[in-house]
């Protein structure tokens, strides 16, 4: 796993936006995004050395490529939802993943169950979206 992608779901489990890391380890946003997208790697071992601190991991685990980081169910639905529609798809699957956490606040379901309909409703969400997508192309050629 790529040092950019370590960065980017520790990132997001800690709550940090990408300002606010940037900010916390001195570099700017852009440099910070150039990084997630691994399109560059920080020069000076003291930005990943504050990387590590900040995100609860050894440098050693960041640079090492053949570490991993078991992703979530609700990560990979996330990553999925921006490769569908980078303008909307992330802000629209995370208020999707508030509704569908709300689902679960009795706590009357076992993990396994909530992993199953967690699993049904993203299946829903992705298919409703390719339906609506082939609706609005129909609509644009019937007003040409």
């Amino acid at each position: 796993m790529t040092l950019g992608e370590k960065i980017r779901i520790l990132r997001r489990r800690a709550g940090l936006s990408q300002g606010e890391l940037a900010d916390q380890i001195g570099v700017t946003r852009r440099a910070l995004v150039y990084y997630e997208s691994n399109q560059r790697h920080p020069r000076e071992q003291s930005i990943i050395n504050r990387l590590a601190e900040i995100l609860g991991v050894t440098p050693e685990f960041l640079t090492d490529e053949r570490e991993t980081i078991a992703k979530t169910k609700e990560e990979y639905f996330l990553d999925e939802a921006a490769k569908e529609d980078n303008r909307n798809g992330m802000a629209e699957a995370k208020r999707f993943l508030e509704h569908t956490h709300s689902l679960f606040a009795g706590g009357e379901l076992s993990d396994e169950d909530k992993d199953a309909l967690f699993e049904v409703l993203t299946e829903i969400y992705f298919d409703s979206k390719k339906k609506a997508k082939r609706f609005a192309s129909k609509s644009s050629k019937s007003k040409d």
